[in-house]
């Protein structure tokens, strides 16, 4: 059971080493509330910087406008060209941004231009890579910004597209609008901004991400002297203390870090008034359960948890959202005196429009606030990694009065109300709840979520989606197959884990989520593969996609084997063959064009790996990297251009290495196209049996390639990652 935590006046509830990495001063410290007004004090921030920029995000968008709507100004208001714009006219000042290596699910919600934009088409000290240095299915989630070690901030906000919106949050706003210029819906977003010392310590931690990720040249932690807090921005907190907070998986030898656990933990059992959440996702089981244990006290808290009224897409909704009603309806079991408010923000309710909450704030009292990018998720607590910031009063009044006001102002921005009258309603009805109760009359508000029935639950998936710890296999989450070390007996059952997972997960999504057996007609598709000749326009579409695969990093595997499904195994074999030979010929002339100095840090950690191990070597080195999962087939593509292999070793490399993996695909292809024209037990048995034949096949030969490699480095376990 979890025991109200007493601390004494004067002291902290904040333990480095326990429930935060360090406590450090901030001279002053101000909750940023909105995209509107983050995106417009990043790019000021950015405009004062003199020596050092760090950005560390989940996504970004290189082509973001940080000041949609504005008159045009010398200093661009889009992210890359604000970077390129300051790198050219400060000599002593390096711009390093550096985002998660996503997996290849979230590949159609990124921008795709990101990696040339920032990577290629800004000056040579915008530095730019993606972060892979974590446990397979894991992400990097730190919203993180660094400007001169001296003013910093961090929340749940990334410089990405469908960020941005006001506070406001009007129902028609003809800014709001995504990167493809369609409206999206009101978007709730939190963070923090500070300046002083902890601002260093952000610095140093955007250093360790950068230096574990391989880049050793940094510039030295060094604050700069003149203030950069922005005239026009009053603080709401001044000389205060303020804990780094920080989440980080075990990953090799590196322990696993769980503050921001230890620190929700100490925070839920230190309320005695009011515990007022902002979060995105609760899926958390456990802290669920700690929460619980306070509203079934007789004289417990108060607790009010504001979340978005339903997850995005469909997946979410089944996952995540469906965790997030098991959760709540757990703490709604346990509500037995009134105090849980369960709340959603809405925009109008007359329009029947919602705001999206995608922040991540706890305010204890008036004693704890914390502001980061943890959600209430067990991902957050100890797979991804995160970093939050937090505030403790400690007996300061100021303090308090500080922390008290920035929860009146979050409240006042989902009533459309001003903080004074929030103040007043808190003052009048005494409690939290009531509070919040007696304001929920106008148009904008917060309201009641409403649970729906319990249902079964999709376990597969959501373990998935939110596990609670690493799996036990290591790094590169957008590759298939995981690494495999030649001393552990169980690779062999580690290979098939993730291929497993994979078709398992996509037969219940498609089967149980879609409902594909009610709408998937197999006269409609052998209508599609008998259409007859393929026009000339089709057959340049074909031939430019395996083109654009080369440049935008798009797996060549699934393209030649959907046009061989669709086309046949002649006309699309053919065209998938002309394809795949441009696109390697292109990618190979790129890298050569480009050279490893600006080449390998696009690529990141593995990209240099590799390129270090091609330089110099033949055809055979080519092949053995065409057959390992250990990166796309057009980064080998640029990477061995790169790295000036021999234009006859590259083709003779790609032959033997591609030649056995596309002939495969295209004998499966073959037979899928005829199962689906000539369905029957024949076609539909020798399609199966040939699709697990092939599995065991390239299984085999890939453990065999990966095991010779990596038994060499056995007594380096720290190099065992050579080949990513």
């Amino acid at each position: 059971m979890t025991q109200a935590v007493q601390v004494a006046p004067g002291r902290t509830l904040l333990q480095p080493g326990r429930n935060c990495w360090r406590v450090e001063r901030a001279e002053r410290f101000r909750c940023v509330q909105d995209g509107a007004e983050y995106f417009r004090l990043v790019r000021e921030a950015i405009l004062r910087a003199t020596r050092s920029v760090f950005i560390l995000g989940w996504d970004i968008a290189a082509g973001v406008d940080l000041l949609p709507g504005a008159e045009q100004t010398e200093a661009p208001t889009k992210l890359a060209e604000l970077l390129d714009w300051v790198a050219r006219r400060r000599r002593s000042l390096h711009c390093y941004v550096l985002i998660w290596d996503y997996a290849a699910f979230y590949a159609i919600e990124r921008d795709p231009f990101s990696r040339l934009r920032l990577g290629l088409g800004t000056h040579r000290r915008v530095h730019f890579g993606f972060d892979d240095t974590h446990p397979l299915g894991a992400s990097h989630h730190q919203k993180v910004i660094v400007v001169d070690d001296r003013l910093a901030f961090t929340g749940g906000i990334d410089l990405t597209a469908h960020r941005w919106d006001t506070s406001e949050h009007q129902v028609d706003n003809p800014l709001r609008r995504n990167a493809l210029g369609r409206p999206y819906e009101p978007y709730h977003e939190v963070a923090a901004m500070l300046e002083g010392p902890v601002a260093a310590s952000l610095g140093e931690l955007a250093r360790m991400r950068w230096r574990r990720r391989g880049r050793i040249r940094l510039p030295a932690l060094s604050p700069a002297a003149a203030s950069l807090w922005p005239a026009d921005v009053e603080a709401d907190l001044l000389d205060v203390d303020v804990a780094v907070v920080r989440t980080e998986p075990q990953l090799g030898g590196q322990p696993a870090v769980r503050e921001a656990e230890a620190l929700f933990r100490d925070m839920i059992a230190a309320a005695r008034e009011a515990i007022y959440v902002e979060n995105q996702y609760f899926t958390n089981d456990e802290l669920a359960e700690a929460f619980a244990e306070r509203l079934r006290e007789a004289d417990g808290p108060d607790l009010v948890v504001v979340g978005p009224q339903h997850c995005e897409g469909w997946l979410e909704n089944k996952t995540m959202g469906a965790l997030r009603e098991r959760v709540l309806r757990q703490l709604a079991a346990s509500d037995r005196h009134g105090r849980l408010r369960l709340l959603y923000p809405v925009a109008s309710r007359a329009q029947d429009v919602c705001t999206f909450v995608h922040s991540k704030v706890m305010i204890v009292d008036d004693e704890l606030l914390r502001i980061g990018s943890a959600n209430l998720s067990k991902r957050s607590m100890a797979f991804d990694t995160e970093c939050d910031l937090s505030v403790a009063a400690a007996g300061d009044r100021k303090v308090a009065a500080g922390i008290r006001a920035i929860r009146a102002r979050l409240l006042a921005e989902h009533f459309g109300a001003s903080p004074r009258v929030v103040e007043r309603s808190l003052a009048r009805h005494h409690t939290l709840c009531a509070a919040v109760d007696a304001l929920a009359h106008g148009d904008r508000l917060l309201a009641r979520l409403q649970l729906t029935a319990d249902e079964p639950a999709e376990s597969l998936l959501q373990d998935v989606a939110d596990p609670q710890e690493p799996m036990a296999v290591s790094q590169a989450v957008d590759r298939l197959l995981p690494e495999i070390e030649a001393a552990d007996r169980r690779s062999r059952f580690q290979v098939w884990m993730l291929p497993a997972a994979t078709v398992l997960a996509g037969i219940l999504i498609g089967w149980r989520i879609f409902g594909l057996s009610s709408w998937i007609s197999l006269s409609g598709l052998r209508g599609l593969l008998s259409f007859g000749e393929p026009t000339l326009g089709a057959a340049l579409a074909t031939l430019a996609a395996f083109m654009a695969s080369g440049l935008l990093f798009v797996p060549l595997e699934p393209l030649v084997f959907a046009a061989i499904v669709v086309l046949g195994p002649w006309r699309g074999g053919a065209l998938a063959l002309l394809g795949a030979t441009g696109a390697a010929t292109a990618g190979y002339l790129a890298g050569r064009a480009l050279g490893g100095a600006r080449l390998v840090p696009w690529l990141g950690e593995r990209g240099r790996r590799v390129w270090a191990r091609l330089a110099g070597r033949g055809a055979m080195t080519v092949a053995v990297l065409r057959a390992l999962p250990i990166a796309p087939v057009s980064a080998i593509h640029l990477l061995c251009g790169a790295a000036r292999v021999p234009a006859g070793e590259y083709a003779l490399g790609t032959l033997l290495g591609l030649a056995p993996i596309l002939l495969a695909l295209a004998g499966l292809a073959t037979l899928l196209r005829w199962a689906i024209l000539h369905p029957g037990p024949l076609s539909v048995g020798a399609t199966i049996a040939t699709a697990v034949a092939l599995a065991l096949v390239a299984r085999r030969i890939r453990t065999s390639l990966l095991a010779r490699r990596l038994a060499r480095t056995e007594a380096r376990p720290r190099e065992r990652d050579d080949l990513g």
